[in-house]
């Protein structure tokens, strides 16, 4: 059994109206760790788009949490929309990692931004690459950051052909 506050995922109208609830009251950011179950979880595409929605909003993104969104960014399996929206959250998310950790050998700012990179580099449908490329140009912007690819600076060119 779960102890976190969302309960049984497959009731997601209730879990809605607790995500409603913690949006609200702007305390996403100490339900990480159930935000990152309802990811896991992946049984529900309201459940997984409203959550990567909402997080745009957390202040101090844990690892976990962190994890979990990567993953849905490079999951094939998981269907475009999705891994775009986990793009435009990690976006968000990226240059909030706290001070303390942009140097954790485990999950870092450098290491997402590499795995953006590499999803360059594997055959995706142009729109994805075009997402992968808006939000590293937009990390670059707010991070202040020199992302490198391939031995030169990410950034002045677009999308590789």
């Amino acid at each position: 059994m779960n102890s976190d506050i969302f309960g049984n995922l497959m009731e997601w109208d209730k879990v809605l109206e607790v995500l409603d609830s913690l949006k609200e009251s702007i305390k996403l950011d100490e339900h990480q760790n159930g935000l990152a179950r309802i990811l896991r979880y992946g049984q529900n595409w309201r459940l997984l788009e409203r959550v990567l929605e909402d997080a745009k909003e957390i202040s101090q993104p844990s690892n976990e949490f962190l994890l979990e969104v990567s993953r849905i960014m490079t999951d094939p399996n998981i269907y475009l929309d999705a891994r775009v929206l986990a793009l435009e959250t990690l976006e968000c998310l990226v240059p909030r990692i706290p001070q303390d950790r942009k140097h954790d050998h485990n999950l870092n700012p450098t290491l997402i931004v590499r795995k953006m990179v590499d999803m360059l580099k594997s055959p995706e449908p142009p729109i994805f690459h075009e997402a992968v490329t808006k939000s590293l140009n937009s990390i670059k912007a707010k991070w202040e950051i020199e992302i490198v690819r391939e031995g030169k600076t990410y950034g002045e060119e677009s999308t590789p052909k």
